[in-house]
């Protein structure tokens, strides 16, 4: 009798060391397969998923971008509010096509894999008891998310906001976009590339937006020079190769330069402090720096100094040649100059929130810091003058000080892109903003307009305060 009982006390006992072996699997194999992104989820896993109320993904106002509900009275189907507006943010969940964007990035999360009460989860499994996962709160203001993707409807472009003092992501437009609630086949091989998140993943020449990274080279390098003046006579040729302007400025100095978006000026301005510090300098601004981030990103592309000829770098010091850049990354440029010289990592995830109530904050960061508060007041001070006098004129709101920079960036295959980064109030600046617009032409009469309607309704909704 004895010798059965301990016989059936060690079965037991192997039958609890499997069960645990195989309930601390679990978020292993859901890690391994769940929404990679590279291809169906598994069957099973999904079937299982579908009986666990993934946690929702809430705008900072508690707005939901993404969210599960019941159907049936038993499976639980992903719904997503805000449609094609936040879908570069949310990304999908689909058993075909895996999952992209917080869907994949923040699965464990929203299963309730990390941050749950492990005895809980535990419970839930032996018991088969519906989980429920945790929420993920965003920085996102649902309100200025729909109404700057209202504003690239028909265009082909992106809208970041910031605030420039926490790198808080405010808003992040992606156009054109997808309906994740679809089937994402539909959208596959649709032209426009609706599936890109070209807000943080586009690959663009920044044009003269990136003037602001050639002048704080200067600044630092050369800042003699600036009080010179640089004869514009419409073109600069540089080893056999015409660099064109937009105008014939005549004769300016720095601050006329900038203003004016002076191009011959500007490649003078990079050749002069070389190709070593104004490589530096853009790395400075974060230019192919890597950051973590819960959404792919682009980091940039520029040639290395010892790839510069004195043609590249008088090109890339006007934004062109080998430059290219995301919007997020023109969002931080003028975070730079509105933030005392400091850039502040950008971050999309306010905190997460378990079933129970509670709540984890993340907390802002700084990540760079490009130039120092001198430099930075005197690019602010020429972004200012810009929106008051010079090709950003059409960004300027009433009553409110904008600084801007705009940008007509040549695009070898098509009409030039339009680009306009700014901040407001310059004063004390709340909100920063980079406005994209495919194959539109002048920054000015293009991207300038949507950014003053951005910055005018971030304003009025309190954002960055």
């Amino acid at each position: 009798m004895r010798n059965n009982v301990i016989r059936l006390a060690y079965i037991i006992l192997l039958g609890l060391a499997a069960l645990g072996v195989y309930l601390s699997l679990i978020p292993f194999y859901v890690g391994h397969v769940a929404g990679n992104g590279k291809g169906p989820l598994d069957p099973r896993l999904f079937a299982r998923e579908k009986l666990i109320k993934r946690g929702a993904i809430l705008a900072r106002d508690g707005q939901p971008l993404a969210l599960s509900e019941q159907v049936n009275g038993a499976q639980y189907v992903r719904r997503y509010p805000l449609g094609s507006a936040a879908a570069n943010i949310t990304g999908y969940y689909s058993q075909r096509y895996g999952s992209a964007g917080l869907e994949k990035s923040q699965a464990r999360v929203l299963l309730g894999l990390d941050g749950a009460n492990p005895l809980t989860g535990l419970l839930d499994r032996v018991l088969n008891r519906p989980g429920k996962g945790n929420d993920v709160l965003l920085t996102i203001d649902a309100d200025l998310q729909k109404y700057s993707y209202q504003l690239l409807r028909g265009k082909v472009g992106a809208v970041v906001v910031l605030n420039p003092t926490t790198g808080a992501v405010l808003a992040m437009a992606s156009s054109p976009s997808y309906d994740p609630a679809e089937d994402i086949g539909l959208y596959l091989n649709r032209p426009g590339s609706p599936l890109l998140n070209r807000a943080a993943q586009g690959a663009y020449p920044p044009g003269s937006i990136f003037k602001i990274v050639t002048a704080a080279g200067m600044l630092q390098s050369k800042p003699a020079i600036l009080t010179q003046n640089i004869d514009c006579t419409g073109s600069l040729t540089v080893q056999g190769f015409i660099l064109h302007d937009n105008g014939v400025h005549g004769k300016v100095d720095f601050n006329q330069a900038f203003i004016k978006s002076c191009n011959v000026a500007f490649a003078q301005y990079g050749l002069a402090q070389g190709a070593q510090v104004f490589y530096r300098q853009a790395l400075d601004f974060g230019l192919t720096k890597e950051f973590s981030f819960p959404l792919l990103i682009y980091p940039g592309h520029l040639a290395k100094p010892e790839e510069m000829s004195e043609s590249e770098l008088a090109s890339s010091a006007i934004g062109q040649g080998q430059v290219l850049i995301s919007p997020l990354q023109a969002a931080l440029l003028a975070c730079a100059v509105a933030n005392d010289g400091v850039i502040m990592k950008p971050y999309l995830i306010s905190g997460y929130q378990t079933p129970a109530g509670q709540v984890r904050h993340m907390q802002p960061a700084v990540w760079l810091r490009p130039m120092d508060q001198t430099m930075a007041a005197a690019i602010k001070q020429n972004m200012v003058d810009v929106v008051r006098a010079g090709t950003g004129k059409s960004a300027s709101l009433p009553g409110v000080t904008v600084a801007g920079k705009t940008g007509t960036a040549e695009n070898p295959h098509g009409q030039a892109h339009a680009w306009f980064v700014g901040f407001a109030p310059a004063e004390a600046p709340r909100v920063a903003v980079a406005v994209l617009i495919e194959n539109a032409g002048a920054g000015s009469g293009n991207a300038a307009p949507l950014a003053r309607d951005v910055l005018r309704r971030a304003l009025e909704l309190g954002d960055g305060a």
